[in-house]
């Protein structure tokens, strides 16, 4: 009986994560998509006064985007949206540390401690910290390789959103002039990032139900 209880509460438990983890990956999904807004007001010179709305636009790659298009944008500073979308990650993580830890526990373990390492070294330093989504995503995104839960297709999206936002985002940016290429390639990966986020919330959900 009291193994039955157990093992009820466990699954109870696993349920729970996957369904905080589908919140979360929602919530994150909307956040970026205000961010695209942020593109788009870039490419057509549009200005939005609101302050708020322009807080909730102005996430750190869509900041990286804007710097190379030649627009002024400051990544050394703490806000709120940035840390929200850390936090959300943090959520999310656990809910696929719980569906991935079969495949491989430690690189799940370490794709999942990495958003909660983050948010700590951010707010220390106001710059450092957020490409730990970026390098937890593709670490996440290989396992799913290697696992029969998510489909082939998640996971190759997520490793080339990842590559893409790290390598041409936050490397490149900070050793290269502005570039409209550099620019580009943020908006592709940022796109693939978000799709990687509806994929990855349908399977969660998938597995709450279970």
């Amino acid at each position: 009986m009291s193994q039955i209880t157990e093992t009820e509460n466990k699954n109870l438990t696993q349920k729970n994560f996957y369904k905080a983890g589908v919140t979360s990956s929602l919530l994150a999904f909307v956040l970026f998509l205000v961010g695209i807004t942020g593109i788009i007001a870039t490419l057509l010179q549009i200005t939005i006064n609101n302050g708020w709305f322009m807080q909730l636009q102005d996430n750190w790659l869509i900041l990286l985007f804007k710097m190379n298009m030649g627009f002024q944008a400051n990544l050394n500073v703490i806000n709120i949206i940035d840390i929200t979308i850390m936090a959300l990650f943090c959520v999310l993580f656990l809910g696929l540390y719980t569906a991935l830890k079969k495949t491989s526990k430690i690189w799940s373990l370490i794709a999942t401690a990495l958003p909660f390492l983050g948010i700590p070294i951010f707010l220390a330093t106001a710059t450092a910290g957020r490409s730990t989504l970026l390098i937890a995503a593709l670490i996440i995104s290989i396992v799913m390789l290697r696992s029969n839960t998510f489909s082939k297709l998640t996971a190759y999206i997520g490793i080339v959103a990842s590559v893409l936002l790290f390598f041409a985002g936050d490397i490149a940016t900070a050793v290269f002039s502005p570039s409209a290429i550099i620019a580009l390639i943020i908006t592709i990966g940022y796109l693939f990032w978000m799709v990687w986020l509806l994929l990855v919330s349908q399977k969660l959900h998938q597995l709450g139900k279970i």
